[in-house]
């Protein structure tokens, strides 16, 4: 590809020479001849210089040699050229010889099965939809156009997802409910009869788990990212395009709104509500309602500068604790007197 092509593509602006061709895009240690860099640290600049065909750079980024694209987000810009210049080799579209397919399926046209899918009755395809290798379908499962089920993937009777919908290998969607009845010290489980519901281009990671609703519906909203091993309850309602970090661990019927940030090792107690935009610290507990646009850390959650000034004093207890040991000294030596 052209560099001028490429900077339209990213809507970018080329500085340089804008008829080099470019064929992929590598890190600064794999640069050369044809390789184009996204630098997200200039501290790298020097060394492609060195190697590089051309590079990406943010708009107000160094000076370069090498002919450049200067653009204003550097990180959508890498996402964009990756794209542009090693897209993903889809699946031809086609059923393995090896899947078992039950009656009353649905597909759309280019939908792609792989090796020992299994597809229960009444299951609806979308358009293009490829499911990987091993992955079970169970019954009355609506999946969307485009979608993406990688190797492993479970989806559970009855579950619905959007367009665009990618799940990682090993995810289990629709899993039951931690539902139990106690009595006298017996444990009955309470059927769990709802479902899972899940927005257009949502992505969810390797080995995460939704389980659904006890009655009604676990809901994960349209755009949202969700990383690998996180674990979402029965009947949480999580918002639109939130991200949340790996093994984060939500309780059942809690709310989450929109563009919530969240980072890795966070637990939320059953019933909270996180507010919009708040941003969640990694290794967080949550234990009461997170007002929107807050910034909370620690055990339990608190505002960010209570977290930090608290965890500066953690850090000085084993000097404040001798100081504490030489006053109680020094008192008993006065009442001895």
């Amino acid at each position: 590809m052209r560099l001028d092509d490429l900077a339209r593509y990213l809507g970018g602006r080329v500085a340089g020479d804008p008829g080099v061709d470019v064929s992929r895009v590598t890190a600064p240690e794999d640069a050369g001849p044809g390789a184009v860099v996204v630098l997200t640290q200039t501290d790298f600049l020097p060394a492609v210089e060195a190697r590089a065909t051309a590079v990406i750079l943010a708009e107000d980024g160094p000076t370069t040699k090498l002919p450049a694209i200067r653009v204003r987000n550097v990180r959508l810009a890498l996402a964009l050229a990756l794209r542009a210049l090693m897209p993903a080799s889809p699946p031809v579209p086609g059923i393995h010889p090896t899947c078992v397919l039950a009656s009353g399926v649905r597909m759309g046209t280019g939908v792609s099965l792989g090796p020992y899918v299994v597809v229960e009755q009444d299951v609806v395809l979308g358009d293009r939809v490829q499911i990987q290798a091993h992955c079970v379908i169970e019954r009355g499962v609506r999946i969307g156009a485009d979608s993406v089920l990688h190797p492993r993937v479970t989806v559970r009777h009855g579950c619905v997802l959007g367009d665009r919908v990618v799940l990682q290998s090993g995810a289990v969607i629709g899993s039951d409910g931690f539902g139990y009845a106690q009595d006298a010290g017996r444990y009955t489980a309470i059927p769990q009869v709802g479902t899972v519901v899940i927005g257009d281009d949502v992505e969810i990671g390797a080995n995460t788990t939704i389980d659904r609703g006890s009655l009604g519906a676990t809901r994960i909203g349209r755009g949202t990212k969700l990383d690998n091993y996180i674990h979402i309850a029965h009947n949480v309602e999580i918002g639109e395009d939130v991200a949340m970090a790996a093994a984060c661990f939500v309780a059942g019927s809690v709310r989450i709104g929109d563009r919530v940030l969240m980072g890795g090792m966070v637990g939320i107690a059953d019933h909270i509500t996180v507010g919009n935009d708040a941003v969640v610290i990694a290794d967080t507990g949550i234990t009461r309602n997170v007002p929107p646009k807050a910034v909370v850390g620690g055990h339990p959650a608190r505002p960010r500068l209570e977290y930090h000034r608290s965890m500066a004093v953690v850090f000085r207890l084993p000097e404040l604790l001798r100081d504490l040991q030489d006053l109680q000294k020094r008192l008993a030596r006065l009442e001895g007197r």
